[in-house]
């Protein structure tokens, strides 16, 4: 074993083995939860490149999530200097990339959902000449969390793994956290694809492939944390053997849960919201599905606790606020690495990055010839949705809500696990296979400390897919079908046509955009505000104004005016004339850069590179019917 200063602990030699590994090795490792997997990948990486001679880009580092993504790079930055220049994607982000190298046009992406981007890079991938497309072919490819590889990212990783058949490969996974099989709807399917990319592996590779197994845990250190790692080997068992019967495993899971655990009062009692406050560590409340995450999150906002909800690993990240400052920082069409510079020391760098590494991955996006960045490209860039991961990922807030499948290979300092017992079970027969593998995961996210919450009463929480208008949200019923209570807001609610003021003569644009950047942070309540009576359109509502303490921050997109007239429309007879004066109890998740007109910008003195900045919301929005007929006048009701 080496001790290696940097990680705070000595390599076990399973770990050394995999770090040191010649480059063309092609091995698959399976990681147990906390086994030490992200530090392993790192050094493995630094050793590639210091000692393997492999240059950055000759690497592939392929991940679920933006927030593996943020871990992997700064704990990279840490650890492997060398390793800072290599790309970590999400595998749709790198399908993304892969599609505009092929050149498919902006509009044309933009109308793709990222299943289908998936799909169309899995058809192209083996066949693409990496040459042609100014990429380096890969020399070795990493792949974290295989375990979750189901479907067509499946299918991609296959047929990437396929065309560099000269290429080393190091993928990691754990059988016993696959958790994301319920992608597949059909139950034989589903049981079929849990594990089937280590099948393909090993049947692809046969005496080619190298398999190694990390041992010991890296981040349990009291034994309440440990609990349920004694579990894991027969959940991988579960994998591997189909015939092994589950139910046994998932009872003992449920009763360590249950008797070794200590069982906490709920979010709404004082105790814990003060244990909440004065913990310093980070903290999770973990929860079945998106409705408890809904139920949590609003009872920590009604009593002031700021936290934030992890997001989906596919929805689209929030370009920094520092872009507006890019983009304004000269009126030419193009900017050098010395007006890059020039502008850096008033931009902060998101997560780990340098000024180097910030200039080289927009330039990947938006470069110019002569190594200059072209601000026009970056526009549409942002416009679209496509800056790299590595820019668009955030901080962690101290307390975070997640479903679990959503904290999958995150780790906290706390963990509060609300329900996953047997009466918490909202479907009527779960798989007792994924249900063990699920509270397995939840169970072994914790360092320090983990609860057991009691699970929030979502009986009135219902999916709008089964309306008669379907929206794609949540919304808060009632026992009649009839009731609207309330519903989820999501991060395209927020109008991105135009920046506040622009068409209203008694709102300060500018002073508007400075109160976002100096006033407003992540957690804050907002309440939509309706503005007057007259809808906008044949299937929307009127307009709802966006208030942070009384002032006007934003404007509802027409997305959330037409998701909550279908919300209202009960019926294909039922006309729907009356509407919430305010929805409250939603909080803002981030302050981002958006793009729109130059014109409108320009005419309200921002600039004339049509961009600025607005906030994203999230949370359950709850409706006060209070004036729902007519707005009094002066709009004093808020």
């Amino acid at each position: 074993m080496i001790t290696t200063e940097d990680v705070g602990f000595e390599l076990t030699s399973h770990q050394l083995t995999v770090v040191t590994s010649a480059w063309d090795t092609k091995q698959l490792v399976t990681a147990p939860a906390g086994g030490g997997k992200t530090t392993t990948l790192c050094l493995r990486i630094g050793h590639l490149i210091a000692q393997e001679g492999l240059r950055p880009a000759e690497i592939v580092v392929l991940t679920f999530s933006r927030a593996a993504v943020r871990r992997l790079r700064m704990l990279l930055s840490r650890t492997v200097p060398a390793g800072r220049r290599v790309r970590v994607q999400t595998f749709d982000s790198w399908a993304t990339s892969l599609l505009i190298d092929l050149g498919y046009e902006q509009d044309e992406l933009a109308g793709l959902g990222f299943d289908v981007r998936i799909e169309r890079a899995a058809t192209v991938v083996e066949d693409v000449q990496f040459e042609d497309l100014g990429r380096v072919v890969p020399r070795h490819v990493v792949i974290d969390e295989v375990q979750d590889l189901i479907g067509i990212r499946r299918d991609m990783v296959e047929s990437l793994l396929d065309r560099v058949t000269e290429a080393g490969f190091t993928v990691v996974g754990d059988p016993a956290q696959s958790i994301y099989g319920f992608q597949v709807p059909e139950s034989k399917q589903r049981a079929e694809e849990v594990g089937r990319f280590f099948e393909w592996v090993r049947a692809t590779y046969g005496d080619d492939l190298t398999e190694r197994k990390l041992s010991g845990n890296f981040r349990a250190v009291t034994d309440e944390a440990r609990v349920a790692l004694k579990y894991g080997p027969r959940l991988r068992e579960l994998t591997e053997n189909p015939a092994v019967d589950p139910a046994p495993l998932l009872r003992e899971l449920r009763t360590a849960l249950l008797n070794e655990v200590l069982p906490v009062d709920g979010l709404d009692t004082e105790f814990v919201q003060q244990s909440l406050r004065s913990f310093d560590g980070t903290v999770a409340v973990l929860a079945r599905d998106n409705a408890e995450v809904l139920s949590l999150s609003e009872q920590l906002g009604r009593h002031g606790i700021a936290h934030g909800v992890q997001q989906a690993s596919r929805a689209v990240g929030a370009a920094p606020t520092w872009i507006v400052d890019l983009l304004h920082s000269t009126g030419a069409g193009v900017l050098d690495r010395a007006g890059f510079d020039a502008v850096r020391p008033d931009v902060a760098a998101p997560g780990s990055l340098d000024e180097t590494e910030v200039w080289e991955l927009l330039r990947g996006v938006a470069g110019a010839p002569r190594n200059r960045l072209d601000l026009g490209a970056l526009r549409r860039v942002v416009s679209d949705g496509r800056l790299p991961d590595e820019l668009t990922a955030r901080g962690r807030p101290k307390i975070v809500v997640s479903t679990v499948h959503r904290a999958k290979g995150l780790e906290f300092d706390r963990v509060l696990i609300s329900g996953l017992t047997e009466s918490s079970v909202r479907v009527r027969e779960p798989d007792p296979a994924d249900e063990a593998r699920l509270l397995y995961v939840a169970m072994t996210r914790a360092r320090e400390d983990m609860y057991r919450l009691p699970a929030p009463d979502t009986r009135h929480l219902r999916k709008g897919r089964t309306l008669f208008r379907p929206v794609g949200r949540w919304f808060v019923g009632g026992f009649q079908h009839f009731v609207r209570v309330g519903i989820e807001g999501l991060d395209q609610d927020v109008c991105h046509q135009a920046p506040v003021g622009a068409t209203s003569p008694d709102v300060d644009a500018v002073g508007v955009q400075r109160y976002l950047l100096d006033v407003v942070s992540p957690g804050d309540e907002v309440i939509l505000q309706r503005l007057h009576d007259l809808p906008i359109g044949n299937e929307e509502t009127p307009p709802y104004g966006i208030f942070h303490n009384g002032t006007l921050i934003g404007e509802a997109s027409q997305v959330f005016r037409h998701d909550l007239w279908r919300l209202l429309k009960l019926s294909s007879t039922y006309q729907v004339s009356r509407w919430p004066c305010l929805v409250t109890g939603l909080h803002v998740d981030c302050v981002e850069a958006v793009v729109g007109s130059p014109a409108i910008t320009e005419r309200n003195g921002l600039g004339d590179h049509g961009v600025w900045v607005a906030p994203r919301i999230f949370g359950l929005g709850r409706f006060d019917w209070t004036h729902a007929e007519q707005v009094p006048e002066g709009h004093d009701h808020l």
